[in-house]
């Protein structure tokens, strides 16, 4: 069954307000009557739709880890197939769509929802169950070599947030990737 398109936009403009907010002060220090009087809605309405203000942030934050999740999974798909590149620039591309939020939920730090952490978290597990597929003995440990790719997949994706997107960036970020993924060719000798 379809959201009610009431329900629906008065999610929308919660969440906008709360991401509003979050560009002007720390999470800690917004409240739920921030949030109502931005979204002009009432408090009965917001605790209709969220148990508090840590729901609201674990629902946004959710919305977007599943996004990214599949993303990151087509893209360890096309990279079997050689096109690193254009899955980077994808990825870019479509955080770029909601550039205000996740670049404000990004700079959010709390333990049940953290979008950062779980951003890395989804970015070394799969590079690293891609690189423990490769039946090859590495110079290098592979947590390591995941690390680097967590650590550079998000320096790309929070700058390119914060300055836009960028060819030069991202043809960096590729080869650096690439540079990660030859080191399990070169112990095939490839």
């Amino acid at each position: 069954m379809e959201e009610d398109v009431r329900v629906y936009k008065t999610k929308k403009s919660i969440s906008e307000a709360f991401v509003q907010l979050l560009h002007e002060k720390d999470f800690s220090h917004i409240t739920v009557k921030d949030i109502c009087t931005r979204s002009l809605t009432s408090k009965s309405t917001f605790y209709s739709h969220f148990l508090d203000k840590y729901d609201l942030l674990e629902k946004l934050v959710k919305k977007h880890v599943d996004t990214f999740e599949r993303e990151i999974a087509r893209r360890f798909e096309s990279m079997k197939q050689g096109h690193v590149g254009e899955v980077i620039e994808t990825m870019i591309d479509q955080a770029a769509v909601h550039k205000r939020e996740i670049g404000a939920l990004l700079n959010v730090h709390v333990s049940a929802a953290d979008l950062r952490v779980e951003f890395e978290a989804i970015l070394y597990d799969a590079c690293f169950a891609f690189l423990d597929k490769e039946p090859a003995e590495l110079t290098v440990s592979i947590d390591y070599l995941a690390q680097l790719y967590a650590a550079n997949a998000m320096a790309l994706l929070h700058w390119t947030l914060q300055n836009g997107k960028d060819a030069s960036a991202i043809a960096l970020a590729d080869s650096m990737q690439r540079f990660i993924f030859d080191q399990v060719r070169r112990s095939h000798g490839l």
